[in-house]
């Protein structure tokens, strides 16, 4: 265990890049939930209804919409962390 955190912190400190993806995937999550909020808010001021089963029905596709993408977001700087990783770990010559 004790060689696993020192190689870790190794491979961390010898590329950045892992950092950067942590960091994009969060400020895009967040990035992505509050346009999410402006285009949630915009649809219903254009409704302009009372009718709940109207809002949630035009609410609904659009919200899912939102979670996949971040998901697919999420999935993608996984990715890219775990391949700048084992680049990393290559060059160094860690097993």
């Amino acid at each position: 265990m004790k060689d696993f955190i020192l190689n870790f912190t190794r491979i961390l400190e010898k590329n950045p890049k892992i950092y950067w993806s942590i960091i994009i995937s969060i400020v895009g999550c967040l990035a992505l939930f509050v346009v999410e909020a402006f285009h949630v808010q915009n649809i219903l001021a254009a409704l302009n209804t009372k009718d709940q089963a109207l809002m949630k029905t035009t609410i609904d596709p659009i919200a899912t919409i939102y979670f996949w993408v971040r998901i697919a977001l999420l999935f993608i700087m996984i990715i890219w962390s775990n391949l700048e990783y084992l680049k990393t770990k290559k060059q160094l010559g860690l097993k």
